[in-house]
């Protein structure tokens, strides 16, 4: 008999685990509080690379390495079963300001990270031509035609109730509709709320990080990469559009867009790029994303509810870890199971 698992989180992480899962031959129910494929993973710059990977624990780094390479064969797949492109680029990264630079390099060269030593302008910064970037809301769209496409069960706007269960095996967990969710694995994934769903009000393991973005229109200029400086990024479509971003503000679940943060990434995105002094902001958003401690995520079965298993807490990488972190889970319940 085919075994169920019900996957709490909609988002990039939910979607690609439900992808692990169906590979492996389980029946997966995918639940959401939203839409599938909104919040943090719609909202980000969709660049498949840490920012600056030699500042982060290996563990970080480990989940993230070859994630541009799957993404590749991901998009390869969803253009073709569902015509849509999710526009994968191998646009590599320019980076500014590399205080550390021996040290960076050095950590390139031990992780077999090519990076190149460039000046633009006088300003010398390192260079990492293999950097790629996605566009998240198409690459979300696609997942979810491709996932309903393979049986998957979407129920969205459903939001779960804290899980309370004094035995060590959870037969089904509620929703604040009243609706009872019954699978033999659960999975949570459910970004910045997880705490929630795991009932940890009181010391949350994550919590709610906001960041926004500005967009400027498709403009005629051409930007060959992504620049980073100073923990700010300039990132292009292939249609134009220039992504601005992102801050970090500890606000709890507030989404809000403000004034204070238009005027700074505007500030910066010019600065960088003065050709879009030219062009007008077009939008301006943010998500919420599930702050961890030293961005490390938690990636394992439950302390306590044995079919209970956490993909939590990634913080800006979700998108980047989601991939090894979807096999690490998909092969934890097959391994338990």
């Amino acid at each position: 008999m085919t075994k169920k698992v019900a996957v709490i989180g909609g988002g990039i992480v939910g979607c690609i685990t439900s992808f692990f899962l169906i590979e492996k031959g389980y029946e997966v129910i995918l639940l959401d509080q939203s839409a599938v494929g909104q919040e943090a993973s719609w909202a980000g710059a969709g660049i498949l690379s840490p920012l600056l990977p030699w500042n982060y624990q290996d563990t970080v780094n480990n989940l993230c390495f070859g994630s541009a390479d799957f993404y590749y064969q991901l998009s390869e797949t969803l253009k073709k079963d569902t015509g849509i492109d999710p526009e994968w680029i191998e646009s590599g990264m320019l980076i500014y300001d590399i205080n550390n630079k021996d040290y960076a390099i050095n950590w390139c060269q031990k992780n077999h990270i090519e990076v190149q030593q460039v000046q633009i302008e006088k300003t010398p910064c390192l260079f990492l031509p293999h950097v790629a970037q996605i566009r998240n809301p198409r690459l979300l769209k696609a997942l979810k035609t491709y996932l309903i496409k393979n049986n998957v069960v979407m129920m969205e706007h459903l939001k779960v109730s804290p899980i309370l269960d004094s035995n060590n095996f959870i037969h089904c967990l509620q929703t604040e509709s009243g609706f009872n969710l019954e699978a033999d694995y659960y999975v949570v994934a459910s970004g910045a709320w997880s705490s929630s769903v795991l009932n940890e009000i009181d010391m949350p393991k994550i919590k709610p990080i906001r960041g926004q973005l500005i967009q400027y229109p498709a403009i005629q200029e051409k930007l060959p990469y992504i620049i980073y400086k100073d923990d700010f990024y300039l990132v292009q479509r292939q249609d134009g559009v220039v992504l601005a971003g992102s801050t970090k503000e500890d606000v709890g679940f507030d989404k809000g867009i403000t004034d204070e943060a238009r005027h700074s990434l505007l500030q910066k995105a010019e600065f960088l790029m003065p050709v879009l002094k030219n062009y007008n902001i077009e939008n301006q958003w943010s998500g919420l994303r599930p702050g961890s401690e030293a961005n490390v995520p938690m990636i394992e079965k439950h302390h306590k509810y044995n079919n209970v298993y956490l993909n939590v807490g990634h913080y800006r990488y979700g998108l980047t870890m989601a991939p090894k972190a979807a096999r690490i889970i998909s092969d934890l319940i097959t391994l338990n199971g």
